[in-house]
């Protein structure tokens, strides 16, 4: 009998307890939860494609069938808090988290297959209905990472670590998922915050997964250190196993009619493939059980299947073509996991402690006369979310390893956006110099950003835009960037992108933003000229 495809979510949050000090030392099953829609436009409306094949629509393969998204206004269905051993977790604002997808060819997927799932507005899903038309109620999205991004529980992916044996051809080849906040997190009280993952399928039969945290980046933002890994089994905590809780529909559960739609890389749209009528089940780690110690930096975790070694050292994980740590023929037994990331921040205030947010750390090396040496290096940054007192440290190092501080500030402000700058004339004759913050709260918890590093061979190279956060319309600054004649993209997270001109003269030059402004969201900032691309980018915020 084909085993139940199910729905989970790599959920990235931060918790912390809302209804008192209650200790977790184990992986906790959560025993209900609340969510609800909301309206979320779509850039494609409809088209129309062949089913997928094979899939459990070989009956209709030849049936064009047209698809629609965001159909009526309950469209994303939206966590909003959840229960665990008695206690409620909240969702709260947080800095995005960025999910990477480490994937490894196998003998039956290569590229980048994306397979996705999202309810319909059907009461049920059946296979080639009539008439064909397939109405979808989430905005179509077509990447995996970007759907694991997306924070809510009615769409997601399929069996995202099965390479091999399901029978609608929905094999993926990922072997591991990185869900990563870039700034880093921290608390005093990692027995009460922590990552809750959920499942789709059906009771009892949630899947197993193997989890560990990701405790620091390297320089290109890819994890660099892991965590122990921990194994969270199959079924669920009503079997008393002490893994997953399936709640009740009168706690919030309830059954998604979904359609699992596929696209190979020679597709030009999603196509069906199977359905899926199933609930949720989900799990509660704390950082605790995961390792981590109070005021330790945290980067996120990753997720992977739980086959293979069952212990891997961080060092393995890091190997991603390890067939012993990733094995190539996962089944859907070890690898059915079916996920959607929540990337929030679950807090009340009382135990969990934010770190500042470091939006922007950037750098150029200050180049003299045409022939002259490097003669200092600009380094500018800005920070968010300040609660005041935190101290600001600039640490610099000759090998990347070992850091000293040169330059220290404290905040005094308790809201708003803090930008600091330092110009470092200590680096003259140095080939390459690596830089970095750190940031120290008033009850002694420390974050780090990520290493900034600055060669030489790219003098003149570095550059900075400001304000990052900016209305729509509003006048971007640039610095740090030859003289000359430049074009600057705006690309959005759908990687479509606006270009506008620009022309640089003593070093500056004010961005104008693409004609009638850009829409609130997030934008990352590219420039090139002379038909080069020029080093670097920034996030641009647009409110």
């Amino acid at each position: 009998m084909k085993k139940p495809t199910h729905y989970s979510v790599p959920a990235l949050f931060l918790l912390a307890n809302l209804s008192g000090f209650t200790a977790l030392y184990g992986q906790s099953p959560i025993t209900s939860f609340s969510a609800a829609y909301v309206t979320t436009s779509s850039t494609v409306s409809s088209y129309t494609a062949l089913p997928a094949s094979p899939g459990s629509f070989s009956g209709c393969s030849a049936t064009t069938y047209t698809y629609t998204f965001s159909n009526g206004t309950s469209n994303q269905f939206q966590l909003n808090s959840f229960n665990v051993n008695g206690s409620s977790y909240l969702v709260a604002p947080a800095a995005s988290a960025t999910v990477k997808l480490r994937r490894v060819n196998n003998s039956n997927v290569t590229g980048n297959r994306s397979i996705v799932y999202m309810e319909s507005t059907f009461p049920t899903a059946t296979a080639c209905p009539s008439p064909a038309v397939l109405n979808f109620k989430p905005p179509y999205l077509d990447m995996m990472d970007k759907v694991l991004n997306a924070g809510m529980l009615n769409q997601g992916t399929d069996n995202i670590f099965t390479n091999a044996g399901n029978g609608d051809g929905n094999n993926n080849n990922i072997e591991r998922i990185d869900v990563i906040f870039s700034s880093g997190l921290n608390t005093s009280s990692p027995s009460q915050t922590g990552f809750a993952i959920f499942d789709r399928g059906g009771n009892y039969q949630h899947d197993p997964f193997k989890i560990a945290a990701i405790t620091s980046l390297d320089a290109n933002g890819d994890p660099a250190s892991f965590g122990t890994v921990k194994m969270c089994t199959a079924g669920n905590g009503s079997n008393n196993n002490g893994s997953w809780g399936h709640p009740s529909t009168a706690n919030g559960n309830k059954q998604f009619a979904s359609y699992v739609i596929r696209k190979d890389a020679a597709d030009p749209w999603l196509r069906v493939s199977s359905v899926i009528n199933q609930e949720i089940g989900g799990i509660f780690y704390t950082l605790a059980d995961l390792g981590i110690t109070a005021g330790q930096p945290l980067y996120g975790y990753a997720l992977l299947a739980a086959d293979g070694l069952a212990t891997p050292s961080s060092a393995q994980l890091l190997n991603i073509n390890d067939a012993a740590v990733y094995p190539t023929n996962t089944t859907e037994a070890q690898g059915g996991l079916d996920l959607v990331a929540v990337n929030t921040v679950f807090t009340t205030g009382s135990y969990l402690v934010l770190p500042l947010q470091i939006e922007s750390f950037t750098g150029h090396l200050q180049q003299g006369p045409p022939g002259s040496s490097v003669t200092g290096a600009g380094l500018q940054w800005q920070l968010a979310d300040a609660e005041g007192q935190e101290a600001v440290s600039l640490e610099r190092s000759a090998d990347g390893a070992a850091f000293s501080p040169i330059y220290s500030s404290l905040i005094t402000q308790t809201a708003g956006v803090v930008y600091g700058e330092y110009t470092d004339k200590d680096v003259s004759g140095s080939p390459v110099v690596y830089y970095r913050l750190k940031i120290t709260t008033a009850s002694g918890l420390a974050q780090y950003s990520q290493t900034l590093t600055l060669r030489n061979d790219e003098a003149g190279t570095g550059w900075r835009v400001y304000p990052t956060v900016a209305g729509s319309s509003q006048r971007l600054k640039l610095k740090g960037l030859r003289d000359g004649n430049y074009t600057a993209a705006f690309y959005d997270l759908g990687g479509a992108s606006r270009k506008v001109p620009v022309h640089v003269m003593n070093s500056e030059a004010w961005l104008d933003q693409p004609s009638g402004g850009l829409l609130p969201g997030i934008y990352w900032l590219q420039l090139s000229g002379d038909g080069q691309a020029v080093t670097g980018g920034a996030k641009i915020f647009i409110r």
